[in-house]
């Protein structure tokens, strides 16, 4: 046993053989944990309805792991002779792991989160109840995550954080100002997904455009105007511009302007402004009641306000059309000539 009482580096070769036991005993005692989490902990997560508690299970196994081998390092550190320098710097290595070990864990608990409630967006347009804002989301949970878990490492390593912070806030500023659009497209998606002013497949009006939302991503939304043209709007444009949602309305007002011949007759006239409450009141897809006056009398022809509304879930187009033929089948029918 002499060959276990020499001395290699400062330490006995026993010393050194009982720190590589300890950081070995600690990896496989870190594999055993995971393995009874993997076994008893999982079977008991089976038994819930939600599947969210088994994701946090895997996601625990390797942290653990890699926390109780740390913890072996230390130990066998422990029992070797070592100066302070190097023993410090040991310490801080050993410490910065922790951290990282700690941040992945944190990291892979909130993609699996965004990934559970955040919907994803499959291949195609994006239908009623999908985002495209999960990958947006997972990247800035990650980079947050990895940007505190990098300061926290230079401090633990001895670094002066606060002089280094100083120098990127500067750096930071002048990124921000040149990426100011880009950052607030990116900021104009958040809000959309938080305050819900419409969703996909609403018909909506904004900055002098008319049209359906076919598609949202990061930077830009596609919006499908009634002449059947794509319009791609920066995403910055709904967090400063009023939105008006056609779509959650209860129906849409439409107003016409009417010109009849008062050669038809007074009694023609007051049949027409009867005919027209009619149609705009009864017809399928409308949603009464509807108005009609006179607005304008000449010496030819008088001016009739015809206002009715179309019932949200109808067609908007079909319906505007019946009503349309609807006014020119009655008033044939009656005699009543439009000028």
């Amino acid at each position: 046993m002499e060959f276990l009482q020499l001395s290699i580096g400062g330490n006995q070769v026993q010393q050194w053989l009982c720190a590589l036991g300890s950081v070995g005993g600690g990896f496989l005692g870190g594999k055993l944990c995971a393995l009874i989490l993997s076994s008893m902990v999982k079977h008991i997560c089976r038994k819930t309805s939600s599947p969210l508690d088994d994701y946090m299970v895997e996601t625990a196994k390797q942290p653990l792991t890699w926390l109780i081998t740390m913890g072996g390092i230390v130990y066998g550190m422990s029992v070797l002779n070592l100066d302070e320098p190097p023993r410090l710097w040991v310490n801080r290595i050993v410490a910065s792991l922790i951290i990282v070990v700690f941040a992945r864990a944190v990291a892979a608990l909130l993609t699996i989160l965004i990934g559970r409630y955040v919907p994803a967006k499959v291949p195609g347009p994006l239908s009623k109840r999908e985002t495209d804002m999960q990958p947006l989301l997972k990247k800035l949970s990650g980079t947050l995550i990895w940007i505190i878990a990098g300061v926290l490492i230079l401090r633990t390593l001895g670094y002066n954080v606060s002089a280094l912070m100083a120098g990127l806030g500067l750096g930071g500023a002048a990124l921000a100002l040149a990426s100011k659009d880009t950052l607030s497209n990116c900021f104009g998606s958040i809000t959309v997904f938080v305050d819900r002013p419409f969703s996909l497949n609403d018909r909506i009006k904004i900055a002098g455009y008319d049209g359906v939302i076919t598609d949202m991503g990061i930077r830009t939304s596609r919006l499908r105007t009634l002449e059947n043209r794509t319009v791609i709007i920066p995403n910055s444009i709904f967090a400063s511009t009023p939105i008006e949602n056609i779509t959650v309305a209860p129906n849409t007002k439409v107003s016409q302007t009417l010109t009849v011949k008062t050669g038809s007759g007074l009694e023609k006239i007051e049949e027409a402004l009867v005919l027209l409450r009619e149609i705009g009141s009864t017809l399928e897809g409308t949603d009464g009641p509807a108005s009609a006056g006179l607005t304008a009398v000449s010496g030819n022809t008088c001016q009739i306000t015809f206002i009715f509304y179309i019932a949200h879930d109808a067609e908007y187009m079909t319906t505007l059309n019946g009503v349309n033929l609807a006014v020119l089948r009655r008033f044939e029918e009656a005699g009543i000539v439009l000028a």
